[in-house]
């Protein structure tokens, strides 16, 4: 009991020292995706709407496929609701292992503050949902934090894994 302990430890700093060795999103293939989703963002996302995705919640949003993906997520949606601003949502990799995904988060972070090239404030809340973390991490280009974030990334738990999102926000039509 206590030697598997000391392996799960073991275990656990050698997943951190790899995830911390290398951050997959800081390339540049990420940079540039990221900044052509965020400027066509500020138009609207004229550029990146794609073919409508029927949800059943028309009344409160309507969504389309995206017709750009970001580097690394595995898929993504442009939802415009009908009140509020526009984003395009990408998801990631999901993990049954916590550690893992807030790694990627963390890297998630770090790529988001180099890409846009501009200071960003960041902040992070996470809540208890079902038993289960809930994290928001919302950026913000002043200070004070006030009005719209620019950028929402969650963690959340489904399905017996913790899933990373990443919205891209944009302006009204």
């Amino acid at each position: 009991s206590c030697m598997k302990r000391i392996l799960m430890i073991q275990f656990l700093l050698l997943v951190l020292a790899s995830a911390d060795a290398q951050n997959e999103f800081a390339a540049t293939g990420f940079y540039t995706d990221f900044k052509k989703i965020y400027e066509d963002g500020q138009t609207g996302f004229a550029n990146c709407k794609g073919e409508p995705i029927k949800t059943g919640f028309e009344e409160l949003a309507t969504e389309y496929r995206l017709k750009w993906m970001l580097a690394l997520a595995d898929s993504g949606k442009l939802v415009i609701p009908v009140s509020g601003q526009p984003y395009a949502i990408y998801y990631f990799e999901p993990h049954k292992l916590r550690l893992i995904v807030d790694q990627r988060s963390v890297n998630l972070r770090d790529a988001v503050l180099t890409a846009f090239s501009k200071p960003l404030y960041v902040r992070t809340e996470t809540t208890i949902v079902n038993n289960q973390p809930f994290s928001t991490t919302l950026y913000y280009t002043d200070e004070s934090q006030s009005g719209p974030a620019l950028f929402r990334q969650l963690i959340y738990y489904k399905g017996g894994k913790f899933c990373l999102s990443l919205e891209i926000r944009g302006r009204g039509r």
